[in-house]
């Protein structure tokens, strides 16, 4: 056993040994730290910096939003005014599509308040009703209603009553009920696509189309 443990520690300090001659595998990393040459630093001129090499950086492409659209149904119009209505669609390239209607589909309940003497009229009774939270307000300018004052449109009576009501609750006891585009022949506009930018540009024409009604749609 005694000669045993001789031979193991002799092994073992033969293999250190080994170990230690053996030249070292891999890269040695040195780290030196390179002396400051405080002389050498400097100021640069507005003229060197100016001759230095930009550095640029890549432009990120700005981040635009979807232009939103919908499908909208206007009208209806009589022959006459469907010609002007899809000329003004046509110069913004949007699709329209004519759907003919028969008489009983085209009825519109109108509220409004009978034609006045004239334009000057009819505005200043316009601003009356706004005073009194009439919102929807439109001085007609169509040849039979010129200088009436429309105020709202459907195609649902009760709708135009329940607005009639409400208008009388508010003082406004000139606005009327009536029946409008029960005449033959008579269209409305399907518009595709169209964005949501221009539904003010068709509200500015409501004056010119009487009785019209412009509404959203399920696109088709």
């Amino acid at each position: 056993m005694k000669w045993l443990i001789i031979f193991l520690l002799l092994g073992n300090a033969l293999l250190f040994a080994g170990f230690n001659l053996l030249p070292r595998s891999g890269v040695a990393l040195q780290i030196e730290s390179e002396p400051l040459h405080a002389e050498k630093i400097r100021l640069l001129s507005p003229q060197e910096i100016s001759a230095l090499p930009l550095i640029r950086l890549p432009v990120q492409a700005p981040v635009t939003t979807p232009e939103q659209t919908a499908c909208y149904e206007w009208g209806t119009f009589s022959r006459t005014k469907l010609a002007a209505a899809r000329s003004f669609l046509n110069s913004y390239a949007l699709e329209v599509r004519v759907l003919q209607q028969t008489a009983a589909e085209s009825r519109r309940y109108w509220v409004y308040v009978p034609p006045l003497a004239d334009e000057a009229a009819a505005q200043t009774r316009a601003e009356e009703l706004r005073q009194r939270g009439v919102t929807e307000i439109y001085v007609v300018q169509d040849e039979q209603f010129r200088n009436a004052i429309s105020l709202g449109v459907f195609k649902d009576e009760q709708l135009a009553t329940k607005l009639l009501e409400e208008l009388n609750s508010k003082g406004v006891v000139s606005a009327v009920k009536g029946v409008r585009n029960q005449e033959q022949g008579r269209a409305s506009l399907y518009i595709s696509n169209m964005p949501s930018k221009l539904m003010p540009e068709l509200e500015k024409l409501q004056p010119e189309y009487p009785g019209s009604e412009l509404k959203q749609v399920t696109c088709r």
